[in-house]
């Protein structure tokens, strides 16, 4: 009875590739060449970036540079709330929990890139864990028939340099019996002590 002979295939193994080993002077001409490769490479042109944003240095809140750290952070929570959204290992309150967090982490980033492309914060709160409380600033003054402004409290006013308060608005409501009243007020007899200021750039009030 004849015997099957059994090959054995012996797999190749690759040779070792023996490490070059450069001499100081060789080193450095490669960091002279690196060098003059990097000078020559052109620096990003950012066209979806508002130029108000780019203007700004980076140690100014609301930098480029932040704002980009900012999104950075909150994609990498964004994740793990979609991770333990989806998880068998938590509870549901904890996975619903976490689909909300996600869904309010999805929108801040939102409101982050749309600062970046228009110049414009439109969230309430603003930083890196959104702690920081934004303030709406009025661009355009809205007035009266008598030529009074137009003014509602939490909204920074350049005029005036200073954001409306309720105190401010209660006086500025005041009839000429002293009872306050909201808008339509009798009479406008308030005339506010506050002294108009020259605009000045607003980087923000927290």
């Amino acid at each position: 009875m004849a015997r099957k002979k059994t090959v054995i295939k012996r797999e190749k193994i690759a040779p070792v590739k023996k490490k070059r080993k450069l001499s100081e002077e060789a080193k450095q001409k490669l960091r002279d060449r690196l060098a003059v490769m990097r000078a020559k490479k052109k620096p990003a042109e950012y066209k979806n970036i508002a130029k108000s944003v780019l203007a700004l240095p980076d140690d100014d809140k609301y930098s480029f540079k932040n704002v980009k750290a900012w999104i950075r952070k909150s994609k990498d929570l964004l994740a793990e709330y979609n991770s333990t959204a989806r998880s068998i290992k938590f509870t549901p309150q904890e996975k619903q929990r976490a689909s909300a967090a996600a869904d309010h982490k999805k929108a801040y980033i939102r409101y982050c890139e749309n600062y970046l492309k228009t110049g414009d914060w439109i969230a309430i709160f603003s930083g890196e864990d959104e702690t920081n409380k934004v303030i709406p600033k009025c661009v355009a003054l809205a007035y009266y028939p008598d030529g009074t402004p137009k003014r509602s409290v939490g909204i920074f006013y350049p005029d005036i340099n200073a954001v409306w308060t309720k105190e401010m608005n209660e006086l500025d409501y005041r009839g000429e019996d002293g009872t306050v009243g909201y808008g339509n007020a009798p009479a406008r007899v308030y005339q506010s002590k506050l002294k108009a200021m020259t605009d000045k750039q607003f980087d923000s009030l927290t």
